[in-house]
């Protein structure tokens, strides 16, 4: 996942920032626990909300603790103790990190290749440390990667056929080891986060990938620079609007029970962070 999958804070009242925080700070320190101290440097917003869904559906207890860490060592931050949610997050962000940066050595030049190249090794423990959560999450990653390779290769033209292996991928990750309505649930919510996730990574690299000669589906769908403004301008909104409703309609079948704070922080990821983070990637000003 690509980082557009946060909260807008505005929008957040103190106690469920604080709620935000504590799960972020709580994965951080899973992340060092279960796939190494170096993975805390892939801690990603996509991950938290990762973590905060699956919380949800799984309804596990938590508890908060103020606790000072390295990166925060003066004052004590609000910050959630290690339990299944997190720790099965933590797996699942070090396969995908491990993934991403094997796609970047494969299709990437120049210092983007380098840079993976030289973090690979540390990415390669992470990975081995994966390996506790079974083998069977490491499949669904891979299977997934060697499709969304397989339609690279082959230059698909239709944003819509990668973006569903990685929507179905994450689905699949989000449901794994859930009751069958919980599963159905994650499932959903999986398909069209990762399907945004995926159509908004490729329209933000759009001009980039144009100049590098990576491959990108709408560089094939629309091909003119002027299709792709026209298409940005008439059409994005509708298009990730869509997608943001079908989260929101699979979110409305949990039963949350008394998580309100934990209710309200992921429905305004959905409902105005992701939308704001894509405008901010696009370089507008108005969010």
């Amino acid at each position: 996942m690509f980082g557009f999958v946060k909260p807008f804070i505005p929008n957040l009242r103190v106690k469920e920032y604080e709620y935000y925080k504590s799960v972020y700070c709580g994965l951080c320190r899973s992340m060092k626990k279960h796939t190494g101290g170096i993975s805390r440097a892939t801690l990603s917003y996509d991950m938290t909300f990762f973590a905060l869904v699956r919380l949800a559906l799984t309804g596990e207890d938590v508890l908060i603790q103020k606790k000072r860490c390295a990166v925060h060592p003066v004052k004590a931050r609000p910050m959630m103790r290690d339990n299944a949610a997190l720790e099965y997050s933590a797996y699942v962000s070090g396969l995908l990190v491990w993934y991403k940066l094997q796609d970047t050595i494969t299709d990437e030049h120049g210092i983007k290749r380098i840079g993976a190249m030289t973090v690979m090794p540390c990415a390669s423990g992470m990975k081995r440390n994966c390996s506790r959560a079974g083998e069977e999450i490491g499949n669904i990653v891979r299977g997934a990667m060697a499709n969304i390779a397989a339609l690279e290769k082959e230059k698909c033209p239709t944003p819509d056929m990668p973006a569903d292996v990685f929507g179905k991928m994450l689905g699949a990750l989000l449901a794994w080891g859930l009751e069958e309505k919980e599963a159905a649930i994650a499932e959903e919510i999986g398909l069209h986060t990762g399907r945004w996730v995926y159509l908004a990574d490729a329209v933000c690299d759009y001009d980039n990938d144009r100049k590098n000669g990576s491959y990108n589906p709408f560089l094939y769908a629309l091909p003119d620079e002027e299709q792709m403004l026209d298409f940005k301008r008439n059409m994005l909104h509708g298009v990730f609007s869509m997608e943001t409703e079908a989260i929101m309609r699979a979110v409305n079948l949990i039963d949350f029970g008394d998580q309100l704070l934990l209710s309200r922080c992921i429905e305004n990821i959905i409902d105005y962070g992701m939308e704001s983070a894509l405008s901010i990637a696009l370089g507008k000003e108005e969010t």
